[in-house]
């Protein structure tokens, strides 16, 4: 299957709306290249006490009282961590929001986008690497392992490992395409 129709499949199964009963929310920066769906995942800079610290991840976070709503929080938080301005760049839909397995009272909402060119990457102090992962590898690089006391699946991908709830969000979105 053409990646366009790949992320058409993926757009017919979301969302019109957020929930914006949620208190995060991230970007799911999605570039169709010419063979296949690429998903930029960044890490998180190694800070004390930070349950996710060193993590792979979408870029976004919590809500603050100056956002207006969850677009608002995720453009913000783009924007801060990676310098890419997601600002009149429409949301191609949004997934069912997730509760994080490390803090049950946070409520993540995806918000998925389509970026037709790389853009440039401006990585903040919050984060230390980024990485385009096409959907191929991720589903090659399935694997089982041990992560901060916790053990099950993962993607393997990059010489880093992918777990917990962003594992949970690209296996739905593989499912999505038909993984």
């Amino acid at each position: 299957m053409r990646p366009q129709d790949s992320f058409s499949r993926l757009m017919g199964r979301l969302r019109p709306s957020p929930d914006e009963s949620a208190q995060a929310a991230v970007a799911i920066l999605v570039r169709p290249t010419l063979d296949d769906l690429e998903f930029l995942l960044v890490k998180r800079a190694e800070v004390p006490g930070d349950p996710w610290s060193g993590d792979m991840a979408f870029p976004g976070g919590k809500r603050t009282p100056g956002d207006r709503s969850l677009l608002d929080t995720v453009t913000r938080e783009v924007r801060e961590e990676t310098g890419i301005d997601l600002d009149g760049s429409p949301a191609a839909g949004f997934m069912e929001p997730l509760v994080s397995s490390v803090r049950r009272t946070l409520c993540v909402q995806p918000i998925i986008y389509r970026l037709d060119e790389e853009p440039e990457v401006r990585l903040n102090y919050e984060l230390t690497r980024y990485l385009w992962v096409p959907s191929a590898v991720l589903r090659g690089s399935r694997a089982q392992a041990a992560v901060k006391g916790w053990e099950g699946p993962v993607f393997m991908v990059g010489g880093e490992v992918v777990w917990g709830l962003t594992y949970r969000m690209l296996d739905k979105i593989l499912e999505m395409l038909g993984d």
